[in-house]
């Protein structure tokens, strides 16, 4: 059987166990060292693979969020929808006119009642754009929809409203008539 070349140093007598011992210490410490330095420096597919893992997480988690705001977003607009469509004010046989500005364009609605004519002018209900028509809303529930989609809204005339119980207004005393109709 072939033997090692220590043991066949040993054999001539070149060297003796001492030596022999010693030198086999130096290189399993060798490759003791060089072992603990592989495990230590990182390959670097490993650090890539990682460092792909991580983004592809990250672009995971903003698609997520990205979709949980969108479907939010539908579900605040169907909710609107569902608002709009309980609460509308129906202006069916309207034969007085009601005017106001919508995008620098007078549009003229017709109201059934003076009632409303006058709720409208102070504020008490709000017109709303409703695909290419308009609807008139309370408004409580103008108030809902500003908050969620305020371009919605047409005429809100809180401004009246709040004017009316200013104490600080000059022409408090100057009251608008009711029949004025523009």
């Amino acid at each position: 059987m072939a033997q090692s070349l220590r043991d066949q140093f040993l054999k001539m007598g070149l060297v003796d166990k001492k030596q022999a011992s010693q030198a086999q210490k130096t290189i399993y410490k060798k490759n003791k060292e060089q072992n603990k330095g592989r495990l230590q420096a990182p390959d670097e597919n490993a650090i890539q693979a990682q460092q792909a893992l991580t983004e592809k997480k990250n672009q995971a988690r903003l698609a997520n969020e990205k979709r949980q705001q969108e479907l939010k977003k539908h579900e605040a607009l169907a909710q609107l929808r569902q608002l709009i469509s309980s609460n509308i004010v129906s202006l069916q046989h309207g034969t007085i006119a009601y005017r106001f500005t919508d995008q620098n364009k007078v549009v003229k609605i017709l109201v059934p009642t003076t009632e409303m004519v006058d709720d409208l002018s102070q504020g008490r209900l709000a017109i709303i754009r409703e695909k290419e028509n308009y609807a008139v809303i309370p408004l409580v529930i103008a108030e809902k929809i500003k908050a969620l989609l305020p371009e919605l809204i047409v005429v809100c005339n809180v401004a009246a409203q709040q004017s009316i119980t200013d104490p600080d207004d000059p022409y408090a005393a100057f009251t608008i008539p009711d029949d004025l109709i523009w």
